[in-house]
C-alpha cells in the first residue's frame, strides 16, 4: 500500500475558507480600532491646544491675534502639520472677541482637511478662557465615530 503524506486539497481548502472568515471578521474592526486612535490623539491635541490658548486669553483678554502654527504664539509645540498628517488643526477667533473655536479636520488621504472635504472633524468652543463645548461632524468618515469618542 502506497504511504501518502501532506494534505488534501480538501484540507487545504477548509484551511484557506477558515483564514479568509476570520480575517473579513477581524479587518473591519481593526480599522475600526485604528480609527478611533487617531480620533483620541486628535482629542488630546485639541485639549492641549485649548489649554494654550486659554492662558493666552487670560493673559490678553482676547483671541484675537492667535496662531496655532508651528511659528505660532502659544506656549506649546502644537502637532505638526505635513503630508502624512492625519488632521489638520484650525483656530477661529469669533465676534466678539471673547470666543474662539479649534477644530481638528480629518484629512481624506493626503488632501488638506477642511469643512469641505474631511472623513469627519472635532470641534472645541471657548469662551471666555474657558471650554464650554465639544462637538464632532462626520463628513464622509464613518458616521459611528463620534459615537465612539462620546461626543454630541
Amino acid at each position: 500500500m502506497k504511504n501518502n503524506k501532506g494534505f488534501t486539497l480538501i484540507e487545504l481548502l477548509v484551511v484557506v475558507l477558515i483564514i479568509g472568515i476570520l480575517a473579513a471578521i477581524a479587518l473591519p474592526q481593526y480599522t475600526k480600532t485604528v480609527e478611533k486612535s487617531r480620533a483620541a490623539e486628535a482629542l488630546l491635541n485639541l485639549k492641549a491646544i485649548s489649554d494654550a490658548a486659554n492662558r493666552f486669553y487670560l493673559m490678553n483678554n482676547t483671541y484675537n491675534g492667535i496662531d496655532i502654527s508651528a511659528t505660532g504664539n502659544l506656549d506649546i509645540e502644537p502637532p505638526a502639520t505635513t503630508a502624512t498628517s492625519k488632521f489638520d488643526y484650525v483656530a477661529t477667533p469669533a465676534s466678539p472677541t471673547t470666543t474662539l473655536t479649534i477644530t481638528a479636520y480629518r484629512r481624506v488621504g493626503t488632501t488638506t482637511g477642511s469643512a469641505s472635504s474631511k472623513q469627519y472633524s472635532i470641534a472645541f468652543v471657548l469662551t471666555n478662557g474657558a471650554t464650554t463645548s465639544r462637538t464632532c461632524a462626520v463628513g464622509t468618515g464613518d458616521a459611528n465615530i463620534c459615537k465612539a469618542l462620546n461626543i454630541n
